[in-house]
């Protein structure tokens, strides 16, 4: 287990979180302005619209849910407290209001946002939030901000209205708005710049499992703060505002299916078919049912980490990556259930950050030692090649043949020519092997007989090879029974053989092939330690690093050679 990784990766998101809180945390010189009050604005079909409610207007407390329904026009006032003597210099208010709006302050004209209608089309939508200084006080104890409202265009039906007024001053109100995102560019920055490596150290390669995953998520993870950060930094009127709650509604929950799916694909976690329709299922239910974007996306994140979670508690015990990340999902995990609706504004997207990134830094590395590995087997292939045809053309071998074939020439002639065939075709098997990483079972087969074919001619014996499984759809490392057999003619001699046919049985176990092949024991005292064998387990290595084994040994009067491995069929 990697405890110093992991808890660097924690010490890293807890420093982010906490400066987000540090500066998001409202100072004591902010202030929300309590005791709004709500009514009705009365208007004629026609004419000019209200300056100043009625005197005898029936006020009512502000119902956010309730004035989420209104499309106006609608009147709302803020009792504000005066300042303290020599305090009001540079006080500066904030209006969170989804409507377009016209700003009165102690019964004076003050701002227009946009312009209020009796319809969709005489109004003109004003901005989500409106920031401006304050003019001077009355002198009395308590200020008024009276606000002329109409929500005609809203595109989307809310939970709550969210209508607020924030009283600061200037420096401490814009550094409200500004400073956490300063934080928040940070982490994007980082997780770009990481996006970038990855992509670089990629090079196309598409293929490779679980990049294309990764890489979604990555683009997740940087659009995340761009549209969370849309209001604050930039602004929009206020139709625009359910379009950003949808958006960061969709973007948490691709996040919510992305990050399982990677985690098991990364670690290698098979997930049942029937549970993944039932956690889709369950993230669409939970995105569309619940009240509330805030409620629904805490639902939609919830869900993710505790199947992210429990994809990392399944992950084979070798998988030491997954302690770093399962250490994250535990703290945000907990951040949610603590901070709910709050996790969302900030914490939420620097725990995608500080995840993404060690996640793409940790596959990146992963795909360069996989570079350094693929590099090592090509030049393994190829000298495995060479050794392949250096076997076939063995010296001693071919002048015992050759000197055989001179013999035959002479007292066999019809027998002569079908071991210059057999040679032929034996030398053209071995050319052709030597140049692929694998072949199918038949070929590996033909190579054999076409060897035992040149022994049994040069010999005047029949040499057999009897095999069970023989049209199994299996790929091998070229030469790896060719091996054993040659193997066996040396050790055991190819008069032993004669009365001992090879025998090679093939089956598949799940995933797993298992070849055995018996041939005659022999009383060689050094068999089984020679090149033959460090060949096979080299071919085998290079084939499948982690999916093989290679057992031999005496099985009563044979000797049985045992081949396991994982291949594609």
């Amino acid at each position: 287990m990697q405890i110093p990784r992991t808890l660097a990766v924690l010490a890293v998101l807890l420093a982010a979180v906490a400066a987000w809180l540090i500066v998001s945390t409202p100072p004591p010189e902010m202030r929300v302005v309590q005791g709004a009050q709500m009514a009705p604005a009365t208007v004629g079909a026609s004419g000019g619209l209200p300056t100043h409610p009625p005197q005898h207007l029936a006020w009512r407390p502000l119902d956010q849910q309730q004035l989420a329904e209104w499309r106006g026009p609608y009147w709302l006032r803020w009792q504000v407290p005066a300042p303290e003597s020599g305090a009001d210099h540079g006080r500066t208010v904030r209006l969170s209001l989804r409507a377009a709006s016209q700003l009165y302050w102690n019964g004076m004209p003050w701002i227009s946002n946009g312009a209020v209608g009796r319809t969709p089309e005489e109004e003109k939508p004003g901005r989500v939030d409106v920031v401006r200084v304050l003019p001077p006080p009355s002198g009395n104890a308590t200020d008024e901000l009276l606000v002329l409202a109409s929500s005609q265009q809203q595109r989307f039906a809310l939970h709550g209205a969210d209508a607020m007024v924030l009283i600061a001053p200037a420096p401490v109100l814009y550094g409200q708005i500004i400073l956490p995102w300063l934080i928040a560019a940070f982490a994007t920055g980082a997780l770009a710049a990481a996006c970038l490596y990855f992509l670089a150290v990629l090079r196309g390669q598409t293929r490779t499992p679980g990049a294309r995953l990764l890489l979604a998520l990555g683009v997740v993870g940087l659009a995340l703060p761009a549209v969370e950060a849309w209001r604050s930094l930039l602004g929009y009127t206020y139709p625009w505002h359910g379009v950003r709650l949808v958006a960061l509604l969709a973007l948490h929950v691709t996040a919510a299916l992305l990050l399982p799916a990677y985690l098991a694909r990364r670690f290698e976690v098979p997930l049942p078919r029937a549970g993944c329709f039932i956690y889709l299922a369950l993230i669409m239910a939970a995105a569309i049912a619940l009240p509330g974007f805030d409620t629904r996306s805490a639902a939609v994140l919830l869900l993710s980490l505790l199947v992210s979670a429990w994809v990392l508690m399944r992950a084979p015990p070798d998988q030491e990556d997954r302690w770093p990340i399962l250490a994250l999902l535990s703290a945000g995990l907990l951040a949610l259930l603590v901070a709910r609706g709050a996790f969302l504004d900030g914490p939420y997207f620097l725990l995608l950050a500080v995840l993404m990134v060690f996640l793409l830094l940790r596959h990146a590395a992963q795909l360069q030692a996989l570079d350094r590995h693929n590099a090592w087997l090509r030049e393994e292939r190829a000298r495995l090649s060479l050794q392949l045809l250096q076997r076939g053309i063995q010296p001693h071998w071919l002048m015992n043949t050759l000197t055989c074939l001179q013999e035959l020439i002479e007292q066999s002639p019809m027998r002569a020519s079908r071991l210059v065939e057999s040679l032929a075709d034996q030398f053209d098997r071995l050319r052709d092997s030597s140049s692929r990483q694998s072949v199918p079972l038949q070929d590996e087969l033909a190579l054999c007989r076409s060897h035992l074919d040149i022994v049994g001619l040069a010999l005047d014996r029949r040499m057999v090879l009897e095999v069970d499984g023989e049209d199994a759809a299996l790929s091998l490392p070229p030469g790896i029974l060719h091996a054993q057999v040659e193997n066996a003619l040396t050790h055991a001699g190819a008069g032993a053989c004669a009365l001992h046919p090879f025998r090679l049985h093939v089956q598949r176990d799940n995933a797993r092939w298992i070849l055995e092949l018996r041939s005659a024991r022999g009383s060689a005292p050094h068999r089984g330690r020679g090149t033959g064998t460090r060949y096979i387990e080299a071919s085998l290595a290079a084939a499948s690093p982690t999916g093989w084994s290679f057992v031999q040994g005496i099985d009563g009067d044979h000797w049985c050679g045992r081949i396991e491995l994982t291949c594609a069929s």
